[in-house]
């Protein structure tokens, strides 16, 4: 009895070349699908906002402070706000510029090993953007505006005090902005220095500080 060969392998021949093709579609559409782009979720960056009321109330507080501090006071009184706001300036400086300046390995480990101050640490040097915007543009800001308006004061109780002819006048208030602008460029660039050579070591610093006021889970 003779069996009909041809026409079973013809059949097999269009069935592998069916399934060669269907398997040739499905690495295209794979490849396809690979290749599109994801498309992510794209978070909204509301810091800006956020840093604007801020700033906006900190300026506020702060300015009332000062010249409710300033009305009628002494010139000794004028000339120790001016240090005290141009210190805490360079402080809030350095602790901005070291933030940027850390490692954040260190910190994990400190973290892991549960080390207080640890994990504060490490969500200062996530948020390196953040602590150094709120510290060296905001409060840095802040204070060299209100440090501004104390050497104002100094020097108006400084002329009411001495009584000198206008041109004298012109010539203190020159000399006091001069003094107050040089010591604050010169501390900030000391203090920057100092804050990328010693970065860990006062990120760490301010952690262990803030641990105290907030429980690390």
């Amino acid at each position: 009895m003779k069996t009909d060969s041809v026409p079973r392998s013809s059949a097999n021949d269009a069935q592998l070349a069916n399934e060669h093709q269907v398997s040739a579609d499905q690495i295209a559409d794979r490849k396809k699908d690979r290749d599109k782009p994801e498309k992510k979720k794209k978070k909204r960056n509301l810091w800006p906002l956020k840093a604007f009321f801020i700033t906006l109330l900190l300026a506020a507080a702060v300015n009332t402070g000062s010249e409710l501090a300033l009305t009628d006071s002494q010139w000794w009184l004028a000339t120790i706000l001016t240090v005290v706001i141009l210190l805490l300036g360079v402080v809030f400086d350095i602790v901005g510029t070291a933030a940027t300046a850390c490692d954040i390995g260190p910190f994990h480990s400190m973290a892991s090993r549960k080390i207080r101050g640890g994990r504060m640490a490490v969500r200062l040097a996530m948020k390196r953007d953040i602590v150094s915007s709120v510290c060296c543009d905001i409060v840095g800001d802040i204070c060299g505006i209100v440090s501004g308006v104390c050497g104002a004061a100094l020097a108006s109780e400084a002329i009411d005090g001495l009584a000198l002819a206008t041109a004298w006048n012109v010539v203190i208030k020159v000399v006091i902005y001069s003094v107050i602008s040089t010591l604050t460029i010169t501390f900030k660039a000391i203090g920057k220095n100092f804050a990328v050579k010693k970065a860990n070591g006062i990120i760490m610093g301010v952690a262990k500080m803030l641990s105290i006021f907030r429980k690390e889970g």
